[in-house]
């Protein structure tokens, strides 16, 4: 391993310019924000069709996001072996390495989609028996069209991963510009022009993921002049290896996503115990939380692409020094991107038209968020991407999970339930949660163990 980094800028190396860090930085921090800012946008556009339709929304949510966290944690896994093989500058095994993440995600994604397709009441009865008629009612119809769109996601998630593992971050920018602006497009059509509520909702989804579908198709297997080109018969043929590897590195990391979202599930049985209002004011913030959190996301997925090509090329050196000047870029993102949110607080909280009674619900959950992501947020979320991409799947899982389930689940209801703080009480263990995930992930990294998961065999 060599001893030294050779250092140009504030992120160039010897194995990344500084410049193409930066290029590859802005695309991923733009396509995050454009993500979140349309489901922001949306979720706003639902809120004139009344409680009972955000309310819906809120509750199924997470539970949609179960099995579209599933296959995309294995996709995430296949991104890491696509990029360690592109550090080795190995470009066939990159080639079938991306294919056989198309095999196992697409098979993935019929099957944990199918089976909540037809369980949809029965599982909106069983987790939320205490909410209004109409909301479950509303639920129920989202929840299944949920399930069906997230299939036809499925593709793009799997494109998605081959293209940011290669650095081909711009393409993979422009793919999501297109298909969350479709989505826009068709929400303002089907739910602001034709009111069309929960369907106007699903129909929008469909049609975008549709030109995703597409456009993943295109890049994937189609167009000359892609580098992330496979040819069909790759993904055809399953190779036991590669899956493998895929599901090595999968299961741990959809372990983490699956039981993430089911801890979220969890907190919604609970948050509609406060009433429809906090239910309410919990969907704005989500939202609107999200959209903060997309900057340093955004680093994280540079983390996966960077650090996974330093593990491959054998660079272990550089890749610990990447994982803290990525830390340190988390910071400053984090701190332009809050700010700037918080300036703009009071127009975009006028997009959502909140009642007087969850307006100053919003406001103050927002404020401690805001103050929480400042301090620890960075950490708690770019390290673990660090750790993952160099191979070590199984700490930042056992360490995420049991943050989620102590802190924000099972302290949170007792501060939101048993100890009357209602809503808040739930920010504040999240925030703790983040504390708890940045010290136990800090200690992780100062040591070298997870420097030598490397998930790839190289002669």
């Amino acid at each position: 391993m060599t001893d030294s980094v050779k250092r140009s800028g504030f992120l160039g190396s010897d194995m990344f310019t500084d410049k193409s860090i930066w290029g590859m930085l802005f695309p991923l921090i733009m396509d995050q924000l454009f993500i979140y800012a349309i489901g922001l946008l949306t979720t706003a556009m639902i809120s004139s069709s009344g409680e009972s339709s955000v309310a819906a929304v809120s509750l199924v949510a997470p539970i949609s996001q179960l099995p579209l966290a599933f296959y995309s944690a294995f996709a995430a896994g296949g991104g890491v072996i696509i990029a360690q093989y592109k550090g080795h500058g190995d470009e066939t095994k990159v080639k079938e390495a991306i294919a056989q993440t198309w095999f196992v995600v697409m098979a993935l994604a019929v099957l944990m989609n199918g089976i909540p397709f037809f369980l949809a009441k029965p599982i909106i009865e069983s987790l939320f028996p205490t909410a209004d008629p109409l909301v479950k009612e509303k639920a129920v119809t989202y929840m299944a069209g949920m399930m069906l769109n997230n299939i036809v996601h499925a593709p793009r998630v799997a494109c998605t991963a081959g293209l940011r593992a290669t650095g081909e971050i711009k393409v993979n920018t422009w793919g999501g510009i297109l298909l969350n602006s479709a989505f826009f497009v068709f929400s303002f059509i089907f739910l602001n022009l034709l009111h069309m509520d929960i369907q106007g909702s699903l129909l929008s989804y469909f049609l975008a993921r549709m030109v995703g579908l597409i456009y993943s198709v295109l890049w994937s297997f189609i167009l000359p002049g892609s580098k992330v080109r496979i040819p069909v018969r790759y993904m055809l043929k399953p190779k036991a290896d590669y899956i493998s590897s895929i599901l090595k590195l999968g299961l741990p990391f959809s372990a983490e996503e699956m039981f993430f979202n089911l801890g979220t599930v969890v907190a919604s049985t609970f948050i509609v115990l406060l009433g429809t209002s906090s239910v309410a004011a919990n969907a704005i913030v989500n939202s609107l939380m999200n959209t903060m959190y997309a900057p340093v996301s955004a680093v994280g997925l540079l983390a996966t692409t960077v650090v996974g090509q330093c593990i491959g090329a054998g660079r272990q050196d550089l890749a610990k020094w990447y994982g803290k000047r990525l830390v340190q870029l988390g910071y400053v993102v984090c701190l332009v991107w809050v700010l700037i949110m918080l300036l703009l607080m009071k127009p975009i909280l006028g997009i959502y038209k909140p009642t007087e009674q969850v307006l100053p619900m919003v406001r103050k959950l927002m404020l401690m968020g805001a103050a929480g992501m400042l301090l620890i947020y960075p950490v708690s979320m770019v390290i673990p991407y660090v750790l993952k991409a160099a191979g070590d799947a199984y700490y930042p899982t056992l360490v995420s999970l049991l943050a989620m389930w102590a802190l924000r689940v099972g302290l949170g209801y007792v501060a939101a339930v048993p100890l009357g703080m209602g809503i808040y009480g739930i920010q504040w263990m999240m925030i703790g949660e983040w504390l708890v995930r940045s010290i136990l992930f800090g200690v992780r990294y100062k040591g070298k163990t997870w420097l030598t998961k490397k998930a790839i065999k190289t002669e």
